[in-house]
Order: structure tokens, then sequence, then C-alpha cells
């Protein structure tokens, strides 16, 4: 199962919060979310749209705990965090991560990007792991 969406910044037919919506709903369904709330992974995802280059598509959305939000696109991983007065976001571009892996324990699992900047670990549904490290080093490879 591969997630991909793709949209205009401007003149679309498509409504960005149905989009957020699939989303949001894809990740539920796959397991891949933590314990953002729906209202605010859409609010996210609409401040997200804004960065966007023209033509970059989503590729996978998964939700890590507590309250961030992280996509891959086909330049870069981008994670949103709430905080108290709105949304902060982070970014890695595809060259600047040196690896992916993924860590099984238990009822969590853990993504573990090995960044130019030192080590990032996302914390994932144990079951969900192999499967968005797997897509995540798909994407990294189609970056090239």
């Amino acid at each position: 199962l591969w997630a991909f969406f793709r949209f205009k910044k401007k003149g679309d037919v498509m409504d960005i919060n149905e989009i957020a919506k699939d989303t949001y709903y894809f990740s539920i369904n796959n397991n891949l979310s933590g314990f953002i709330t729906k209202r605010n992974a859409i609010k996210c995802f609409e401040q997200l749209v804004a960065k966007l280059e023209p033509g970059e598509s989503i590729h996978l959305p998964f939700i890590d705990t507590p309250g961030s939000c992280y996509y891959a696109t086909q330049h870069r991983i981008i994670k949103c965090s709430k905080k108290l007065f709105g949304f902060k976001f982070k970014e890695w571009k595809w060259d600047q991560i040196k690896s992916i892996n993924y860590l099984k324990r238990g009822f969590t699992g853990t993504l573990i990007l090995n960044t130019v900047h030192g080590e990032v670990k996302i914390q994932v549904c144990s079951c969900r792991a192999k499967f968005v490290g797997n897509r995540l080093n798909e994407t990294k490879k189609i970056a090239k």
C-alpha cells in the first residue's frame, strides 16, 4: 500500500481539508498514528500545504507521539509539531539523511534517521515500523 497525495496550490478543485482528512485517516487505518487529534493533524496539514513546492507530493504521512505529524515527500521529510500558539516545522532533505533504520520492541517501534547532524528517533507503532522504514527508504532512493 502506497500513499500518494498530489495537488496544485492554486485553482485546484480538490478541497485541502478533504485531502487532510484522507491523509489523517490513511495514517489511522494503517496503524501509523500516535496520539495527535484529527483537528490538529488537519490544521498541521493545511499549514504544510503552504510550505510545499509546486508539484511536490506527499508520499507517506505518519503521526508520532505526542502531537507531531511527519510527512515524506520526494524532496524531504517534514515534521510538524503543535506548539502553544501555532505549529513548528522542521525538515530533513533526503541528501541530509545517510540511512534509515527501524527497531521493534514490544509495542513500540522506532525509526532511526541517521542524518549529517546526528541521529533522529521517531516513535511509531511496532507493527508498522518495518512498513514505514521501507517506504522511507524507497522514497529516499527515488529522490537521488
